[in-house]
């Protein structure tokens, strides 16, 4: 097999296709079969390159035309049909409930062309090369930080380009994820991007009914949390991504004394907190937080959001999707007054404790049964 052809065949160019043509066609279960195609018109046409260190720019014209193509060959009468049934509820944001496939490319394509080429050339690198910030840093010779900031500007810019031909957006509309609520685990949570207010937002339906009650929200403008999901689009990396940072920010900061604020870097204390009431489900209002004496940010985090920040509740997580967070039970652990944060598997007998000593909420034990 010649060079070329171990370069299209590789399981990560595929995957990319396949990300690239569901965004382009704005059909999911097309996307597959999309790639397939496409793939198979690279190998007809592989002598035409003539470079193969541009093989994925290569890859990502070749999809966008048979994507195009494929929505062309659609029935014009389905296409319109399935717009009018979507246009008595559109979901803010489904921007193929509102244009035709061919449409959508073409708002996309202007919209990337009025870009500056700075800003257009580190969107396109990331999310449609897939690169990691560190590669493009290290390709335009500029910061990680300058990468993720880049990235945040043109993403708000490139909103305002689009909604102008959507019709206008609706950032404040909550969208439900799939990503269940782990407190309760009859709910799944719902997400709120407003790029107007800087902010991504996160709520549980039915432990939090009303808006702006309860609900976990990252400040985009925050340089930590900017750098941290500013760049991510689904649910669950988003969560999985603050829920690491969660552990090594506020429980590894605990134990070393001090951490960096995240906003301007002075030096700063994490602290327990303890306010009186509970939540739904018999959860207290405990939690860490930190607050810097230097720029007054202050950020804090729930005692069951830090145990389930730890690797072990995380793999539990993953093993037990739906989950519910049990009572908060104060004990005693070998002589020292301890606080158990504990979940347990909607669908099973599976649980995880996680032990905290009462005074420091500093992690004593983690334990999970099967």
């Amino acid at each position: 097999m010649s060079s070329i052809e171990s370069i299209l065949w590789e399981e990560h160019a595929r995957r990319r296709l396949v990300r690239l043509c569901a965004a382009v066609s704005g059909d999911r279960d097309a996307a597959e079969d999309l790639a397939q195609e496409t793939l198979l018109e690279a190998w007809r046409n592989a002598h035409k390159l003539r470079d193969p260190a541009g093989a994925d720019r290569w890859l990502s014209a070749i999809a966008r035309n048979v994507c195009r193509r494929w929505a062309r060959n659609r029935s014009r009468d389905v296409v319109r049909e399935e717009r009018v049934a979507h246009e008595a509820a559109p979901a803010a944001g489904d921007l193929e409930e509102e244009l035709d496939r061919t449409e959508l490319t073409d708002v996309l394509d202007r919209a990337l062309a009025a870009l500056p080429p700075g800003t257009r050339d580190v969107l396109v690198q990331r999310y449609v090369h897939d690169a990691p910030h560190a590669e493009i840093a290290a390709r335009l010779r500029v910061s990680e930080d300058a990468v993720s900031m880049r990235l945040s500007r043109g993403k708000a810019v490139l909103r305002r380009l689009v909604e102008p031909e959507l019709g206008g957006g609706a950032p404040e509309e909550w969208h439900e994820t799939r990503v269940w609520c782990s407190y309760c685990g009859h709910a799944k949570l719902k997400m709120r991007r407003d790029d107007g207010a800087g902010t991504v937002s996160f709520r549980c339906p039915r432990c939090n009914p009303k808006l702006a009650a309860e609900e976990a929200e990252f400040p985009l403008a925050n340089p930590v949390f900017g750098r941290l999901v500013g760049d991510l689009v689904r649910p669950a990396r988003i969560l999985a991504r603050v829920s690491e940072w969660t552990k090594s920010y506020y429980l590894d900061g605990l134990e070393a004394g001090r951490v960096s604020c995240t906003r301007c870097g002075a030096a700063a204390r994490v602290e327990r907190y303890s306010q009186e009431g509970t939540l739904a489900h018999g959860v207290h209002r405990l939690g860490l937080f930190v607050e810097c004496r230097a720029c007054g940010e202050q950020l804090s985090t729930s005692l069951n959001g830090s145990a389930l920040a730890l690797p072990q509740l995380r793999s539990f997580r993953r093993e037990h999707p739906r989950t519910r967070a049990l009572p908060n039970r104060e004990v005693d652990y070998g002589g020292t007054p301890a606080v158990v944060v504990s979940f347990e598997s909607v669908r099973g007998s599976s649980s995880a404790d996680v032990v905290f000593a009462q005074e420091t909420f500093r992690v004593l034990e983690v334990r999970a049964a099967a």
